[in-house]
């Protein structure tokens, strides 16, 4: 039962044995939906957060797509070089593609998706999978209006939201490591809602914290009912037992509480009195071995036993004055204290940033009134501060990445301690209207505005050293390179066959194919690339030696010879590329006598 708590927290939930009781149990049928890619209809009583639409949303999760992500590298910036991505396209289709090649290689997550609040825009999704719809599913048509109004005015105000946050969180979970952590920005509007699925999808025992943010410090003399001067960030992890929250910064003024030093090893300690206030413990009268009588004031307890306060004696921690005048305290050294401080549930805007600052940080870089409930970057730098180390080169998703808060909070943190952590943004294309402030100021989309957001932030950042990465590679997802050859017997004509017998949609091009390969073959898609002409025929290299790919027709053995020299871990061709039937055979050939360490790939 524990194993499947851990693989599928959702199928585990309370149910009646044969006797009765309410006990553990697994929920064989949503078990089996979520293995399978054909919506199962079920019903059976069960403690569960259910809503119309559910099963069609983990339906929607299973379902494969035929889409790919193709890179755009006149819109990046150092786009052989950086580690940092930016994927243009709709999330769902995003955390599909990423599942192969991030499976569990995500430290952090941070989102703030729709609050729902009745004005919000939500995704719109598809569950049908007639032939018409699959090619709008599969990327062989387009579809216009990803995003939809959700009026609360509607029968399915909730159902809605609940079915397009479903999916997506099922699939940010598999990408999370196992010491992983995902937050979730969130109102009053959805905010029982999302605890519940939380708990379904992530399990009740990984919850970590439900942190209360104080957004804003003025109260609106306009407000309908009760000015809402908060909003939630919730915290869960992948496996609470590897899960570690780090420890805040310590400041100057809780250092200087330890200003009294003697000639003790140990450093300058601070003075706390042996008491506390009210309490039960019994009272006492104690002799310290120094003649020193101490006896506890009145209407307060004692904080430690006589036995405590011996050991604390003998190992010099309690302090009496320098001739033993003064009433008895216990020293704590700073260098025995904790690193650094513990969190709290509350973010105050004094510490993480207010909704003011949001808009003011995103107003110095792009402009003002682009965006209606921005966060701000200390608010995410102090969630990667307690979730993300400096040395590891960790991954941070964002996957509603809007104005691209969360990259920008990623580049300060990194210039601040010097770290490499690296992100991932995902946003969609959303068409900016026509009257709004980012359309005046020059944006087309949402998309638009969060990658010239990086830009300039990076400026403002002027972080020029080394190691800095402040550059990202933007990737738009579209349909797969080739074409689908799927058709029933009846499908097939002679001018079919023609038309496939060169499988590649037209306008596609080697570095599109090699972005595709590398999603096939799960290569970490932030790896350095590097291209080279060899034998007049356009070769890349991914990290060097990692992979090798050649895309260009007339491919020979003499080409082989070559890139066999180099020993590739894996080396990626396309089949219509070989010069001949030969050519193709003795590649693999070659590279088993030159490199039989190489893993070859057609595609």
């Amino acid at each position: 039962m524990e194993e499947m708590r851990r693989l599928f927290p959702a199928c585990v939930t309370e149910a009646k044995d044969k006797d009765g009781k309410v006990r553990l149990a697994v929920d064989f049928d949503l078990l089996r939906q979520e293995l399978s890619d054909h919506l199962i209809e079920v019903q059976q009583e069960r403690y569960q957060l259910n809503w119309p639409g559910k099963r069609q949303a983990l339906l929607s999760a299973n379902q494969p797509i035929r889409k790919t992500l193709r890179p755009c590298e006149e819109e990046s910036v150092n786009f052989e070089t950086t580690q940092n991505l930016f994927i243009e396209g709709d999330n769902l289709d995003a955390l599909k593609l990423l599942a192969e090649t991030y499976f569990g290689k995500v430290k952090v997550i941070y989102i703030d998706p729709p609050y729902n609040t009745g004005k919000d825009f939500i995704y719109k999704d598809n569950f049908a999978i007639s032939k018409k719809e699959w090619r709008k599913i599969s990327g062989e048509q387009s579809e216009k209006g990803r995003l939809v109004a959700n009026p609360d005015s509607g029968g399915r105000f909730h159902s809605n939201w609940l079915s397009m946050m479903y999916p997506r969180l099922k699939l940010a979970r598999n990408l999370l490591a196992q010491n992983g952590a995902i937050f979730i920005s969130i109102d009053d509007h959805e905010q029982h809602n999302l605890r519940k699925l939380m708990d379904e999808i992530f399990g009740t025992p990984n919850f970590v914290a439900q942190f209360v943010w104080w957004s804003k410090y003025t109260i609106a003399n306009n407000a309908k009912e009760v000015s809402r001067q908060h909003e939630f960030v919730f915290c869960y992890t992948k496996n609470i037992d590897e899960f570690q929250i780090g420890l805040l910064p310590r400041s100057e003024k809780m250092n200087a509480a330890y200003k009294n030093y003697d000639n003790d090893e140990r450093g300058p300690y601070k003075l706390t009195p042996l008491h506390a206030i009210g309490g039960s413990a019994k009272d006492y009268t104690l002799t310290f071995p120094n003649g020193v009588k101490w006896k506890c004031p009145k209407g307060r307890s004692p904080s430690y036993s006589e036995k405590q306060l011996l050991e604390l004696y003998r190992d010099n921690r309690i302090w009496f004055g320098k001739n033993n005048e003064l009433q008895p305290n216990k020293k704590t050294f700073l260098s025995e204290v904790k690193q650094g401080k513990t969190a709290g549930s509350i973010l105050h805007f004094k510490d993480v940033g207010s909704t003011h600052e949001a808009n003011e940080d995103i107003a110095k870089l792009v402009g003002k009134g682009m965006f209606s409930n921005p966060k701000p970057v200390r608010l995410v730098e102090h969630l990667l501060r307690l979730t993300t180390g400096k040395e590891s080169g960790e991954m941070v998703l964002d996957f509603f990445a809007g104005s691209c808060t969360t990259a920008h909070a990623v580049m300060k943190l990194n210039q601040e301690d010097g770290g490499n952590r690296r992100f991932i943004m995902v946003q969609l294309p959303e068409k900016c209207p026509p009257n709004s402030e980012a359309f005046k100021a020059g944006f087309k989309t949402i998309a638009d505005i969060g990658k010239e957001r990086i830009r300039r932030a990076a400026t403002q950042l002027n972080d020029k050293s080394e190691e800095s990465d402040n550059g990202f590679r933007v990737l738009k997802i579209d349909a797969s390179n080739f074409k689908d050859c799927r058709l029933l017997p009846n499908e097939y004509k002679q001018e079919t066959l023609i038309d496939m017998a060169d499988n590649l949609l037209p306008n596609r091009n080697p570095l599109d194919l090699l972005f595709e390969a590398m999603l096939i073959l799960g290569i970490d898609l932030t790896l350095p690339i590097r291209t080279q002409t060899i034998q007049n025929k356009q070769v890349f290299f991914i990290a060097d030696n990692q992979a090798i790919a050649c895309f260009d027709k007339g491919l020979t053995e003499d080409l082989a010879k070559v890139l066999a020299t180099y020993k590739p871990q894996r080396a990626v061709f396309r089949d219509g590329s070989f010069a001949s039937d030969a050519a193709r055979t003795n590649m693999d050939q070659l590279f088993q006598q030159l490199s039989p360490a190489t893993h070859i790939t057609i595609i």
